[in-house]
């Protein structure tokens, strides 16, 4: 038999990994490929990784036909070293035909991997392109085999940096399930002060949440999320409006521009199937609605009063907010249009009957 060992850190794995797994059986007429999420990369020792067993889980969530995966170096806990992957698969597979997929990235560090001799007598290490450009000394020097694949721009950074349909969409739902990644997201999607205000709304809404018996993981996700959209809507107001007409396929749905990322922070928060309490206090945190929940009214308020928000009175308004929600709800609201007439801003017919209801 022909086999294959891809081994990476797959955080999470995207559609690129797919495809290159299908081109290598392909090109190699491979019997079996077997995906080996590491522990952890000697060379990525800084990143966080979602846990092994997670990562295993999203894995198997898109194996194709001739696809398998080992959990071998997950139990071996540790950083992962090749080496030690390559003897155990020797040792399990004897008799059969083994090649190691890399990417072709790993090339020019392909020098300081432990053992990398004894690595290419044991066992033919296989390329594929990431880049147009290829260093071909180590390919040489190591003897490799070089894929002629095409490009693919799937990688877990463009994933982080919010280009959420590179990944599958089973594996965006596990995601959103089991809350992974968003911390690393929001760093990448918000500049540095956004990203605060995220984590000191998520503060306030933990605060708000024990104050009032609400379900303190859920404020704090919702708070901690509040804004994963607000630079996306910001940076393309038109191409914001169009992912939001599209979603409710409804082109002449009308949008204001403090609505664009709440609305985009909904349909995000949607793709990874997040219950719709959560994303529906994301979807009305800047405007509110008629009708509101709990978890709605924690999130507007704790968006509106956390850690560096200056405005008068604002301490009376968080203590009263602590101990009673509609009443803090009530002030903030009123401050609110205050500082909006004061800047000439003209409310819609449904904002005014909004703050007419829930500010009485």
């Amino acid at each position: 038999m022909k086999i294959c060992l891809f081994g990476g850190s797959f955080n999470p794995i995207h559609k690129g990994h797919i495809k290159i797994a299908k081109e290598a059986i392909k090109q190699l007429d491979l019997d079996e490929l077997i995906f080996i999420p590491c522990q952890k990369n000697p060379f990525k020792k800084d990143i966080n990784y979602a846990s092994g067993e997670d990562r295993k889980k999203m894995i198997e969530l898109v194996l194709e036909d001739k696809m398998s995966i080992s959990d071998f170096e997950i139990k071996r806990q540790g950083i992962s070293y090749t080496i030690d992957t390559v003897k155990y698969f020797k040792n399990k597979y004897p008799n059969d035909e083994l090649y190691l997929l890399i990417g072709s990235d790993n090339l020019l560090k392909l020098s300081k991997w432990k053992d990398i001799d004894e690595i290419s007598n044991l066992i033919q290490i296989v390329v594929f392109k990431r880049e147009k450009e290829i260093n071909k000394t180590n390919i040489k020097k190591y003897k490799c085999i070089l894929i002629n694949n095409q490009l693919f721009p799937e990688s877990s950074t463009n994933f982080f940096k919010g280009q959420f349909d590179i990944v599958e969409e089973n594996v965006l739902h596990y995601i959103g399930k089991n809350k992974l990644y968003f911390e690393d997201i929001l760093k990448n999607v918000l500049d540095a002060q956004r990203y605060l205000h995220s984590v000191h709304t998520k503060e306030f809404a933990i605060k708000l949440a024990k104050s009032h018996n609400y379900d303190v993981k859920k404020a704090a996700f919702a708070g901690y999320v509040h804004d994963i959209a607000k630079s996306l809507a910001n940076d393309n107001k038109t191409q914001a409006r169009k992912i939001i007409k599209d979603y409710y396929k409804d082109p002449q749905k009308d949008i204001q521009d403090y609505q664009l990322h709440q609305e985009l922070g909904y349909i995000i928060l949607k793709k990874f199937a997040i219950e719709e309490e959560i994303a529906h206090a994301v979807k009305v945190h800047t405007s509110l609605a008629l009708e509101l929940s709990t978890l709605d009214k924690i999130v507007y308020l704790s968006d509106k009063l956390c850690q560096g928000r200056k405005y008068p009175d604002i301490q009376k308004i968080r203590e009263k907010a602590l101990k009673n929600l509609d009443e803090g709800l009530k002030l903030v609201i009123l401050k609110t249009k205050e500082f909006n007439i004061n800047k000439g801003i003209k409310f819609t017919q449904e904002q005014e009957d909004i703050y007419d209801k829930w500010s009485k």
